[in-house]
C-alpha cells in the first residue's frame, strides 16, 4: 500500500512537471510569433501580396484607359486638350520666329496654344518659353508633349486616366 501511494506521489509529480514544461513552451512559442524577425516574415509576405493585387489592378487599369483612350477623340499638348493640330504649331513656329528678337522677347508675348494654360516670355526674368518652343518645332516638327492623337498619349503614358486630361 505504501508503494502504491509513493507510486502515485511520483506519477502526480511527473504529470505535473509535463504540463508546467508544455505552458512553458507554449509561452516561449507565442513569444517568437511576437519577435519583430516573425513580425517582419510576417509584413515582407503581406507586402508581396500587396504589391501584386497593386500589379494586377494596374495592369487592370491601363487596359481600361487604353480601350477610353482608343475611342477619344482629340489632341494633347502638356497633358491638356489642344484644339491645334500639327501644322497649327508648325505655322505659329514660323511665324514667331520671323518676328524681330526685341518684338519676340516683350513682357506681352504669350501664346495658350489651343490650351487654356498660356506660355508667356519675361524680359524681366529673362525667360523665354516661346522661343524654345518655337526652336523645337522647328527642328522636330512638333513640341515635345504634344500629341496628335488621345491614343498616343495613352501610349506614352498608360497608367494616365484619359479622363483626366485637363479640358
Amino acid at each position: 500500500m505504501e508503494k502504491i501511494k509513493q507510486n502515485k506521489i511520483w506519477i502526480t509529480i511527473l504529470v505535473i512537471g509535463i504540463i508546467v514544461i508544455g505552458i512553458l513552451l507554449a509561452m516561449l512559442h507565442q513569444q517568437k510569433q511576437n519577435s519583430p524577425e516573425a513580425q517582419s516574415s510576417s509584413y515582407v509576405s503581406s507586402a508581396k501580396a500587396s504589391s501584386a493585387s497593386t500589379s494586377v489592378q494596374d495592369k487592370n487599369n491601363e487596359k481600361a484607359y487604353a480601350k477610353k483612350a482608343a475611342k477619344m477623340k482629340g489632341h494633347v499638348y502638356n497633358e491638356e486638350y489642344t484644339t491645334w493640330t500639327k501644322a497649327d504649331f508648325q505655322n505659329w513656329s514660323a511665324k514667331y520666329l520671323a518676328m524681330s528678337e526685341s518684338d519676340r522677347h516683350k513682357d506681352s508675348v504669350s501664346e495658350k496654344f489651343g490650351t487654356k494654360t498660356a506660355y508667356t516670355n519675361s524680359s524681366t526674368d529673362m525667360i523665354y518659353p516661346l522661343d524654345d518652343i518655337a526652336n523645337e518645332i522647328k527642328q522636330k516638327g512638333l513640341p515635345t508633349g504634344y500629341y496628335e492623337t488621345i491614343k498616343s498619349f495613352n501610349k506614352e503614358h498608360p497608367g494616365f486616366n484619359p479622363d483626366d486630361i485637363k479640358k
